[in-house]
């Protein structure tokens, strides 16, 4: 039966092997969107972009890239290696279907009201989703025997629910502290630590040692290696703690757990290394192979860095440092582990266009990874930014999306089929569904085209939102704020080499978070800020930033706007002036005053 519409094409599956490559094709669906999504934020770097917020695209790429890409394909790469193929479509199918809805959802939403009634209604079903996948898949693993795959497998599935209780916690915690409070900022924390260092990277390591387990090759893991890396896992959340409370307790106890971590990763990753020597692997999988497993490797020494509170402090107080941890947890460990378990186990094809996406893809990844960490680097050392960073880093993260088209195209290809399947009417429907498939795809990347190019007109309002505050704030706040700054004076024209010296450490402290037009980049746009705050507020705004953003109500508001906590970058009181003086240019030229 051919589909007639792109609802069937989801709801039919006529064998366990088309369930999978149809859950394969949406998983990279999702990523494609999510990395379209992700080139969006770099271009606002380069050029204005009217009618959205960045913070909106923003939790539209994390939600599309976290929850459609990486959780879809890591628990579709479970259930298929641990399940009997004539069992998926029975016990997962509505579980699917309920994810795609879900995604299908937060697609359409996040975009254009970022979190609001509508994008937290998908984001709670998937949410609950994710309990029926793991409930199921324990009880899948509780039938097997225990080995060092599976037992990885189950504590990533219970790292995944324990990450979603800081979600629970956020509505408590919003509703009686305020959303600007040291605890909103830590349940969010709590969630992604747990869902990168839990559930993504012992998910990936399970499936890679479920692969070399099927092949024959088993390692030893002791129970107490185990415990060991459980708790590094546990205990590396300090360094969240660490930015709300920069107690030396808590630096001690993570510098402790990287130690601890470290020595659990080298256990595992040094016996993956000898599973290599047997070389059950070829082509792209092996590369891929590879790829994941350095990626693993430099996380693990990246975060034993961590062991210094000078560098700990670094590693969330410089954006690209974030950016670059978090990529090579999710581009590097898990998408490039999880494709090559995908490939390697006949799951994807390697067609000549899908080779060439993921040689787009790897270079993808290694270049915008360098760019990233090189310029964090620059900016620790105070040496600026690298010429046309931003337009560089636009243009290498181009290649994301032409990677995933070109994988896609693969995967939608009419002739992509599996050899296994020998009876002629499911291999018709094989060759018909992909093309609805393809047609979903293009019908949701048109209707958010349609909605993306149509939904003007409350941007403008939101992102000017986020410079003003309420009159009763107004009234309760100190217009010159809080700090060491009482009086500032100022001359009547601009002192142009105080103001280029200004523009340096704005060049080099301050862009990758702010514009200079009064767009919201991840903080708000300068455009405007010398006429509606005072220059005491400014001063003491950069120089005494963790004070005022704990006791100021401009500040506070600004805060619990952005929902992204400014870091304190230490800058000294001439060099706040410095950058209070470009402000003024920087309001004069664009008629802000």
């Amino acid at each position: 039966m051919i589909a007639q519409n792109p609802i069937s094409s989801i709801l039919s599956f006529s064998s366990g092997i088309q369930f999978r490559e149809n859950w394969i094709r949406w998983a990279f669906g999702f990523f494609f969107l999510a990395v379209c999504l992700g080139l969006v934020m770099r271009s606002f770097h380069v050029v204005e972009i009217p009618y959205f917020e960045y913070r909106n695209i923003l939790h539209a790429h994390s939600h599309l890239a976290l929850l459609g890409w990486g959780h879809l394909m890591l628990v579709g790469g479970m259930v298929f290696g641990l399940v009997p193929e004539k069992n998926y479509i029975k016990a997962y199918k509505w579980l699917f279907l309920g994810t795609i809805l879900s995604l299908l959802g937060m697609l359409f939403s996040f975009p254009f009201q970022g979190y609001g009634a509508i994008s937290i209604s998908f984001s709670t079903l998937h949410m609950l989703l994710t309990y029926g996948f793991a409930y199921k898949l324990l009880k899948v693993i509780q039938a097997r025997e225990m080995t060092p795959a599976t037992r990885l497998i189950r504590l990533a599935i219970w790292f995944m629910v324990i990450s979603t209780l800081g979600l629970w916690s956020l509505g408590p915690v919003s509703a009686t502290l305020g959303r600007m409070h040291e605890l909103y900022f830590m349940a969010i924390q709590w969630f992604l630590h747990f869902q990168l260092n839990g559930w993504f990277v012992l998910g990936v390591l399970g499936l890679i040692l479920l692969f070399f387990e099927e092949k024959g090759f088993r390692i030893e893991w002791p129970a107490y290696q185990e415990w060991i890396l459980s708790s590094s896992v546990v205990l590396t959340f300090m360094l969240a703690v660490t930015w709300a409370e920069p107690k030396p307790i808590f630096f001690q106890i993570n510098g402790l757990a990287v130690l601890i971590q470290g020595l659990a990763y080298f256990w595992i990753l040094k016996s993956v290394f000898g599973l290599f020597k047997t070389d059950p692997l070829r082509g792209f999988a092996r590369l891929l192979m590879i790829i994941a497993i350095a990626s693993l490797l430099a996380k693990v020494i990246l975060q034993a860095l961590l062991v210094f509170p000078s560098v700990a402090v670094i590693s969330y107080s410089i954006r690209m440092y974030v950016i670059g941890f978090l990529h090579l947890v999710l581009l590097g460990a898990m998408s490039m582990g999880v494709s090559a378990v995908a490939i390697a186990k006949g799951w994807i094809d390697e067609r000549p266009t899908s080779k060439l996406g993921w040689i787009f893809l790897i270079a993808g990844f290694v270049i915008t990874e360098i760019l990233l960490f090189l310029q964090g680097t620059l900016i620790w050392l105070k040496m600026g930014f690298l010429p046309e960073y931003n337009f560089w880093l636009f243009l290498a993260s181009c290649l994301f999306p032409v990677s995933l088209a070109l994988l896609l195209t693969g995967l939608l290809s009419n002739e992509f089929s599996n050899k296994a399947i020998s009876n002629t009417k499911i291999q018709i429907q094989q060759r018909t569904n992909p093309k609805t498939m393809k047609k979903t795809l293009i019908w949701s990347l048109g209707i958010l085209g349609i909605l993306l190019t149509s939904c003007g007109g409350g941007s403008g309002e939101s992102s000017n939102s986020t410079t003003e505050t309420t009159s009763k704030e107004e009234v309760k706040a100190d217009p010159k704020g809080i700090g060491e700054f009482k009086s500032v004076e100022i001359g009547e024209g601009i002192d142009e080499t105080l103001a280029a010296s200004g523009k340096a450490i704005v060049d080099m402290k301050c862009t990758a978070c702010h514009q200079l037009n009064d767009k919201r980049l991840v903080g708000p746009g300068f455009q405007g800020i010398t006429s509606r705050r005072e220059p005491e507020w400014i001063m003491n705004m950069i120089t005494n930033v963790d004070v005022m953003l704990d006791n100021d109500p401009q500040a506070q508001a600004l805060l619990e706007e952005c929902l992204t906590r400014m870091p304190n970058q230490n800058i000294s009181g001439p060099d706040a002036r410095g950058i209070l003086e470009f402000l003024r240019k920087n309001d004069l030229e664009k008629g802000g005053i």
